[in-house]
């Protein structure tokens, strides 16, 4: 008996050892696999992020060759790409090592600046200067009376403005430095043109045709209402707004607290915002059917819940940023 134990006792080694053997072949098997599949997956993260950035690059050294008439839309081409290889790379950084993912940061934020700077190169900023013959376009009551930002008639704040206005620097199309006033402006004023809504207070703003793109800066408890653009809304450093606003592309910076009524169609940008609140278009007046086919936009057609958040590219997840209005909140109808 003491020797079959014997026997059977090497007999359970050889079995265990060999299983052992088996064991470890295999985990280094798995070992070299997952290393290999690793290395296969940074080489093409590499491979595609250099195609990403030469892309992006070509489209930045193209902006500079291109009809001033076509560089909203076309840098706004570049800005969405940016976002998607900033996506990109987020999605990957759990295989990505520090210092390299540190480097593709670096690479993303070099071209966002570049076309920050060319955009500011090829596309400046309205400049301001004076008119002293133009009256402000203040909204009228049956052509005579001007009506002030609670709805009642008003000559003396109408003396105030047309004394103002020799003082104040006026922009070619639009308004500048308003306060607690209603303004409107006409089809035929702003057809097709670079229009600009800045530093304006407590203001009511009815853009009641198709201006080729709108600019909306510095304003603090503004009402914006727009038909449609034909190409893009630039919007910066608004603060307790509502737009009510349609547009091709929409771009939002550096703002806060803002009601958004939006038609657009393709998917809007937003960056360094927050509490942002967004809601299907919803504005109607005379004429706003043909408005939007004169500005080759489909109403049918309205990606209003397709925003794109430059600060946060957690693919899983919404962004803290902006939410749909809820409907107990939205207004129904505008007077």
């Amino acid at each position: 008996m003491d020797l079959i134990s014997e026997g059977t006792d090497k007999i359970n080694i050889l079995k265990s050892r060999e299983l052992e053997r088996k064991l470890n072949l295999q985990k280094k098997q798995e070992t070299k696999k997952s290393t290999l599949a690793e290395n296969e997956q940074l080489d093409y993260f590499e491979r595609t992020f250099s195609e990403k950035q030469a892309y992006i690059e070509n489209l930045i050294k193209l902006s500079e060759n291109l009809p001033k008439d076509q560089l909203p839309e076309h840098f706004n081409i570049i800005s969405k790409e940016i976002l998607l290889l900033q996506k990109y790379v987020a999605a990957s950084s759990l295989f990505l090592r520090n210092y390299f993912l540190q480097k593709c940061q670096n690479i993303i934020q070099e071209l966002s600046n570049k076309t920050r700077d060319l955009e500011n190169e090829l596309l400046p900023k309205k400049k301001f200067g004076f008119r002293n013959k133009t009256k402000p376009k203040l909204l009228e009551n049956n052509g005579k009376d001007v009506v002030d930002f609670n709805g009642k008639l008003s000559d003396s704040s109408a003396k105030e403005s047309v004394n103002e206005e020799k003082q104040s620097p006026k922009i070619e199309c639009g308004f500048y430095r308003r306060k607690e006033e209603v303004l409107c402006l006409s089809d035929e004023e702003i057809y097709k043109k670079d229009v600009s809504i800045e530093k304006l207070t407590n203001c009511v703003v009815y853009l009641k045709g198709i201006p080729s793109t709108l600019h909306l800066n510095h304003l603090t408890n503004c009402k914006i209402f727009s038909g449609p653009v034909s190409t893009s809304i630039f919007a910066e450093n608004c603060y307790n707004c509502t737009f009510v606003i349609a547009c091709q592309q929409l771009r939002l910076h550096s703002s806060e607290n803002v009601d958004i009524y939006l038609h657009v169609t393709s998917r809007a940008i937003m960056e360094d915002c927050s509490k942002i609140s967004v809601a299907p278009y919803n504005w109607v007046y005379e004429n706003i059917n043909k408005h939007f086919v004169e500005a080759g936009m489909d109403l049918s057609v309205n990606n209003w819940r397709c925003i794109d958040d430059f600060n946060w590219l957690n693919t899983t997840k919404h962004s803290p940023n902006w939410r749909e209005m809820d409907q107990s909140v939205r207004v129904r109808e505008w007077t």
